[in-house]
């Protein structure tokens, strides 16, 4: 079974793992995914379309804070792909996430707020980069019987939301 594990942009504001995606032609690097997606489908394997990690590595970011990213944990993402492959599903789309999308600013905020990093997010400069999608994948964790470890990046953290 060939498993890929990619992360692909669709064009409505909520999404699922059934939720059409952007058509090909309208950017390179969403084609690229796509184009791996069919391949993988092709071959009768499972894909896992994932939601974004974030990661703190600069000081500032040319992107708007009000944009919605949804998130996973690593582990989350890779024990959801071994529960597919134990169900030896064959040719099936599924989505990763933790059902709690939050804008850019909000996980900078819950960064900051954890106390866990010593290095402090000055902010975003962004104001024309498109909003983002909130996913959700209620499906693929009925279908499956899959849950996170971690349901929110707050929860991963330790803080409240």
């Amino acid at each position: 079974m060939i498993l890929g594990c990619i992360n692909i942009h669709y064009h409505h504001l909520f999404s699922c793992q059934d939720t059409p995606t952007v058509p090909i032609g309208r950017s390179p690097r969403t084609d690229t995914l796509l184009k791996a997606e069919k391949v993988v489908l092709e071959f009768d394997g499972c894909v896992v379309r994932g939601a974004h990690f974030y990661w703190l590595h600069k000081g500032t970011v040319d992107a708007r804070p009000d944009h919605i990213l949804n998130l996973i944990h690593y582990e989350d993402a890779a024990s959801l792909s071994v529960t597919i492959l134990k169900k030896k599903l064959r040719g099936r789309i599924f989505l990763g996430c933790d059902n709690h999308p939050l804008s850019r600013q909000e996980v900078m905020d819950l960064v900051d707020k954890s106390g866990k990093f010593d290095k402090k997010f000055q902010g975003f400069t962004g104001t024309s980069d498109p909003l983002g999608k909130k996913l959700n994948n209620s499906n693929t964790r009925k279908e499956l019987g899959w849950e996170p470890k971690y349901p929110s990046f707050a929860h991963f953290l330790g803080v409240s939301e």
